[in-house]
Formats: structure tokens, C-alpha cells, sequence
């Protein structure tokens, strides 16, 4: 996934930080805080992905002339391995804090799915 300024970092170090920040909270507040990370994470890939489809789409339209070809072939390998990056790094959070997220687990991952 692209990291800026509105979309969240699912790296191991951003998980452990936004963590700690939430160890003053009640449980129940911890599992909704998780579960809201989560959501705002897969909104973000989803947001991506559709950015991805549109430059996809431009690109295979100047693909037609073909100087845009050599562009289009790494560009389409590139899409492809983000793709999958931003999905395994959100189902990695969704693994680490299972038993956080209780019954919120399944939903997260149909939603995840559904993308």
C-alpha cells in the first residue's frame, strides 16, 4: 500500500504504537479501537485499489501506441504486488489481534473479502 498523510502504516512498528497508545483504555474500548484501525486500514486498500485500476486502464490505453507498452508491463507487475502486499499486511493485523477483536474478527474478514 502507498503510505501519506490519510492512509494508515500496517507496519509491525505503526501496529506497536498505535497499541501502546491504547493501553490507558478498557477492553471493550481496545476491541472497538482495533476494529475501527482495521476498517479505516481496509478502506484504505480499497481506495488504492481503485486508484490502481484507473492508472491500469490509462495505461493500457496508451498501451496502443508502443513506447507505452514498455511502461505498461512493469506498471501492471507492480499493481499486482501491491495489491497483494496491502491485503497480507491487513491480514496479518487481523491474525495478531484475533482474540482482541472477538466477534468483530469474522465481519473484518468478510469485509476484507468482499474487496
Amino acid at each position: 500500500m502507498n503510505t501519506s498523510a490519510s492512509q494508515l502504516s500496517l507496519d509491525p512498528a505503526a501496529l506497536t504504537a498505535f497499541v501502546a497508545s491504547l493501553s490507558t483504555l478498557p477492553t471493550d474500548e481496545i476491541r472497538k479501537a482495533k476494529s475501527l484501525f482495521i476498517r479505516n486500514a481496509i478502506a484504505d486498500y480499497r481506495m488504492n485499489l481503485k486508484s490502481f485500476r484507473i492508472m491500469m486502464v490509462m495505461m493500457g490505453i496508451l498501451s496502443i501506441i508502443p513506447i507505452f507498452l514498455i511502461v505498461f508491463i512493469p506498471s501492471f507487475i507492480g499493481y499486482r504486488a501491491l495489491k497483494e502486499n496491502g491485503r497480507q499486511k491487513i491480514l496479518n493485523a487481523l491474525e495478531v489481534w484475533r482474540s482482541d477483536l472477538g466477534s468483530d474478527y469474522e465481519g473484518l474478514m468478510a469485509e476484507l473479502d468482499a474487496v
